[in-house]
């Protein structure tokens, strides 16, 4: 068969164009009074750990208790400067990070998803390099479904990640492991 008589078959046999269904909406299955347990129910799923706080200063003191700030720590989240070396100076540095502190634009109640844009990781590796992420997420930034986070991300800005919990894969012999390729531990601080 000649190419010629193939593409003239396909041809004749494509069905005729259909217009597009008018989109229809995603209605979040969670409440907006259970956006903030229930956020918080599914970063503890996802192997995080979730707190509610009321300030910056509550979160400072939880990290101080809970890490050894005198290992490499830095922080991109304005009011809360943890920051014990600066990566520029030599960005091998971060081969031994051990806490990076960030925070999350948008949040996802739904599977605990939390959006990081280019401004707020500064470095692109930072939360997948380091030993330990802490995120700070407001109420405010909290939606219910990934449906609804896409209206208030700006995908054109650059690089953005969403995390939703420390790293794991079971895919070696059905085994999770913790911190197979990222962090070993997440810690989300909600402000109300």
């Amino acid at each position: 068969m000649s190419r010629d008589r193939i593409l003239s078959a396909i041809r004749q046999g494509k069905p005729d164009v259909q217009p597009l269904p008018d989109v229809i909406g995603f209605p979040s299955h969670i409440a907006d009074t259970d956006l903030a347990d229930h956020f918080l129910t599914m970063v503890r799923t996802n192997g995080g750990l979730g707190v509610r706080v009321n300030s910056l200063d509550e979160v400072h003191a939880q990290i101080a208790s809970e890490y050894n700030l005198t290992l490499p720590t830095l922080s991109h989240v304005d009011g809360l400067d943890l920051n014990n070396f600066t990566p520029t100076e030599n960005l091998r540095l971060l081969d031994d990070l051990n806490l990076v502190v960030l925070e999350g634009s948008v949040a996802v109640a739904e599977n605990a998803a939390i959006w990081f844009d280019e401004t707020a990781l500064g470095i692109r590796a930072l939360p997948f390099i380091t030993l330990n992420v802490v995120a700070i997420v407001s109420a405010r930034n909290l939606v219910g479904t990934m449906h609804e986070v896409y209206k208030r991300v700006d995908l054109n800005t650059g690089f953005g990640t969403f995390i939703a919990g420390p790293s794991k894969t079971a895919d070696i012999e059905q085994s999770l492991v913790i911190g197979a390729h990222g962090s070993k531990t997440m810690t989300v601080f909600l402000l109300p």
